[in-house]
């Protein structure tokens, strides 16, 4: 029945209750009979949690052919001397249905007592025992539906989900709390099956599992909420305890566990809540993965959870899901900020931004939806809109008599479908819009492999006439050794470049360094995140090519864009043309 560690059931606790309000007796329990010992799974009205085996009144009520009745225990000379009987709390009545396994075997029984004598009649035996059937098809419940993990073999997520309102009722004084741990996150674990196959890597589980239950046996009952995940709750005072039994655990957990006969290091997270009086088990369960994903982000060992951080969770999901219907509805918009020559000052091409003014929760930044979208499918429906936006618009300042050489940013996302090109020729050619005054910007990373889609999809857009740019180069990933096999004409500094250059004598030398190195190999380089005069005195005097930002130009609304374009008049496509030379590079993917 998997329930021979088990120190506590509190699913059964509604059926005990059942008994001591059906017999009208103060206590009600179920015994589990072990080698040495009797514990008392679920209880009411009893003080104690096990007892000896040679003070088990029980152990003779799973010998019996049936009920097991004594009227008045104080008169019996087997039973007058058991401490529940010789001392508080003076019972002097019991009542006991042996629990039966389907093999016939009996492991312990339902029991009723009361502190004075009393007749039991044979109704009452049959009501006992039908109490006690509802008891063992729970205990078989347990291995049946995803009660117990198969892996680990601890109770299950629905077997804590069926304990809850026995645990939360049955709450000691103090606080409750609730703690998950991941003891191996979800890419390692597939990274060890990968390598090691399933069975080590369920071994290593249900190690870990034996580990944290014999950590915690008698104070916690130990739950298999996820493929790497456990929880339990606990009673303490004061959540420095429950973080002080945290680190405990970590110390433990952290040992090298054997996988394959190969020392695996685990890895130890965990997600902490005090259990609310009024909530529910998923409610509490979600909680925690709060937590716990906040310990992952953060890098700690444990995290509370923070509403401030749930407010932050919920409202990226409202911003998921409000998406599609916010593009259906007009919510969404473009500015243009443009880029000027950094010696000249005139403008000489304009960026594309999308912008989000959202029904409910007002003007959105693409600092924090763009991230939200990158996570989903919808990045791909908010490109196709950006596109048709940004071209329509082009053709739009065309009609005007302006030519606006525009850039788009083109996630990796999308540049990793292998019609990515395919539906941006359609578009360009429906509109009859030159390939020549559009750029594409990039953002660098080792998305952009050897012989990795994306690189194939850049090449033929190159091929037929595109601009690429990289984007925020310099913020992360920064490697010159693929710039040399891709058609890329530009290159965009990141803000972070720029910030310090006006004063720090090293922010310029890297900026300059940058920048020589990007004319030798025969790129234009653009400054972005100008705030400053200082910075952009710097950067003529280094010699970048263009510069953008908030010192010399907002993202503005299109016909701010038209006004300032048709003052430069035929001289912006000179300069355009000067700026931009056509170089012949190799591609590592045709």
């Amino acid at each position: 029945m998997q329930i021979a560690d088990v120190a506590a059931l509190p699913s059964l606790d509604h059926i005990t209750r059942l008994a001591s309000y059906a017999f009208d007796v103060p206590v009600a329990f179920v015994s589990i009979l072990g080698d040495v010992e009797q514990r008392f799974v679920s209880r009411i009205g009893l003080p104690v949690a096990a007892t000896c085996l040679r003070a088990s009144i029980c152990a003779h009520a799973i010998t019996a052919n049936g009920v097991f009745v004594v009227t008045d225990l104080a008169a019996n000379p087997r039973f007058q001397d058991n401490p529940l009987v010789a001392s508080a709390p003076h019972l002097r009545f019991y009542a006991g249905a042996p629990l039966v396994a389907r093999n016939g075997v009996a492991i312990g029984a339902l029991c009723i007592m009361d502190s004075m004598p009393r007749e039991f009649l044979d109704s009452d035996r049959e009501q006992l025992s039908s109490l006690a059937q509802l008891v063992m098809g729970q205990l078989e419940l347990r291995n049946l539906s995803g009660r117990l993990d198969p892996v680990s073999g601890l109770p299950s997520r629905h077997q804590l989900h069926a304990d809850f309102p026995g645990i939360v009722a049955r709450s000691a004084t103090g606080r409750r709390y609730a703690v998950a741990i991941d003891v191996l996150d979800i890419p390692r674990a597939s990274q060890v099956g990968q390598v090691l196959g399933l069975q080590p890597l369920e071994a290593l589980i249900r190690r870990a599992g034996v580990r944290l239950r014999t950590a915690l046996g008698g104070i916690a009952t130990v739950y298999h909420v996820g493929v790497t995940r456990f929880a339990f709750l606990v009673d303490m005072p004061t959540p420095c305890q429950v973080e002080s039994l945290v680190m405990e655990l970590k110390g433990r957990m952290l040992r090298p566990l054997m996988a394959a006969a190969v020392p695996m290091s685990p890895r130890f997270h965990a997600g902490v809540c005090a259990v609310e009086g009024d909530e529910g088990s998923h409610e509490l369960l979600r909680r925690l993965l709060v937590g716990l994903h906040d310990a992952f982000d953060a890098g700690q060992t444990l995290c509370w959870y923070s509403a401030v951080r749930d407010q932050s969770v919920h409202r990226a999901y409202r911003l998921a899901s409000d998406a599609e219907h916010g593009i259906a509805n007009g919510e969404f918009h473009l500015a243009y900020q443009p880029r000027f020559d950094a010696a000249t000052r005139n403008p000489v091409s304009a960026e594309a931004l999308i912008r989000w003014t959202h029904p409910v929760l007002g003007p959105i930044s693409p600092l924090e939806f763009i991230p939200v979208f990158e996570q989903t499918a919808l990045m791909a429906l908010v490109t196709d809109w950006v596109l048709d936006a940004a071209l329509d618009q082009l053709l739009a300042w065309r009609a005007q008599g302006v030519d606006v050489p525009l850039s788009i940013n083109l996630p990796s996302s999308y540049l990793t479908s292998t019609t990515a090109w395919e539906v941006i020729s359609a578009k360009l050619s429906r509109r009859a819009i030159p390939f020549s005054m559009v750029e594409f910007e990039i953002t660098e990373g080792e998305w952009l492999g050897p012989d990795s889609t994306a690189i194939a999809q850049i090449c033929a857009m190159a091929q037929a006439g595109i601009r690429i740019a990289i984007d925020d180069f310099g913020s992360g990933y920064s490697n010159f050794s693929y710039l040399s096999d891709l058609p890329i004409r530009t290159l965009k500094l990141d803000k972070s470049l720029i910030d310090g250059i006006g004063t720090d004598p090293r922010a310029r030398a890297k900026v300059s360094a940058i920048h020589h190195l990007a004319h030798e190999l025969g790129y234009l380089t653009v400054a972005e995140g100008v705030e400053h005069q200082d910075q952009l005195d710097v950067l003529a005097d280094i010699g970048l090519d263009q510069v953008q930002g908030y010192l010399l130009a907002t993202p503005s609304p299109a016909s701010t864009i038209a006004a300032l374009f048709a003052r430069v008049g035929q001289s912006l496509q000179v300069t355009w043309d000067e700026l931009h030379h056509p170089r012949v590079t190799n591609c590592i993917a045709t």
